[in-house]
């Protein structure tokens, strides 16, 4: 029989075996880590059968036990956890916002209606960004309604607010003086686009969505490390 004392109510507990391991009290219903004075004994049977520093007679003799309690994150932890936290949250609401807003827009061209155009200019632009260079694809275009011609420049909504690695050679699908088919808004001839819809979403706005989820998941890590240090307390 092994008796030791709650680290959070005092209570005396009779373990039933000298073990390590994890126990739950029964007057409080904390948890918490007995270390048995056989723990080294225990360790190095697992291993090799022998102790290092100790006799066998050292072993038995000792009765000593140690109890360990679960330590909880400290209040400059839980700061800098939810400090973090709010940090990514809010700003990940605010770039899900922005191509949010960018992939509606997107999707609103599905019904416009197509028409002939001609890419009067083709280009990439490139520039540094977080070390890397990054290229953006500028096109230019021209089309004709009811004898009236028009000049866009917008391949989709998403796709002309960002820039990515992968676009240094993305001119060569649209070359200069090559028929492409145009997509206008039917109520606004001025407002025009190259791909419609979801064709428009390029990889990397997709990969915007993981934001938010990576924040949900901090946000809960943040609400249960809280409720487990008021707990402890």
């Amino acid at each position: 029989m092994v008796e030791v004392e709650c680290p959070f109510c005092t209570e005396t507990i009779d373990l039933g075996s000298d073990s390590t391991g994890a126990y739950e009290c029964p007057y409080c219903n904390q948890e918490f880590e007995y270390e048995s004075s056989n723990f080294w004994e225990e360790q190095l049977d697992k291993k090799s059968g022998r102790e290092i520093g100790k006799s066998p007679g050292e072993r038995d003799d000792n009765k000593q036990a140690t109890l360990q309690i679960k330590e909880s994150p400290s209040i400059l932890g839980l700061v800098f956890m939810w400090g973090f936290t709010i940090l990514w949250c809010t700003g990940s609401l605010f770039v899900t916002v922005i191509i949010g807003s960018l992939v509606m827009s997107d999707l609103d061209t599905n019904d416009w209606t197509p028409v002939d155009g001609v890419v009067t200019n083709s280009s990439v632009s490139s520039r540094q960004s977080e070390g890397s260079m990054v290229y953006c694809l500028n096109v230019e275009y021209e089309y004709t309604i009811d004898g009236t011609t028009y000049q866009g420049d917008k391949v989709s909504y998403s796709s002309d607010a960002s820039c990515d690695s992968l676009s240094k050679n993305s001119d060569e699908d649209y070359p200069e003086g090559k028929e492409i088919t145009v997509y206008v808004n039917p109520s606004n001839h001025r407002e025009a686009v190259l791909e419609t819809g979801l064709s428009g979403v390029d990889f990397f706005t997709f990969c915007i969505c993981l934001f938010p989820l990576v924040g949900l998941v901090l946000l809960y890590y943040s609400v249960s490390q809280t409720f487990s240090k008021s707990n402890n307390q």
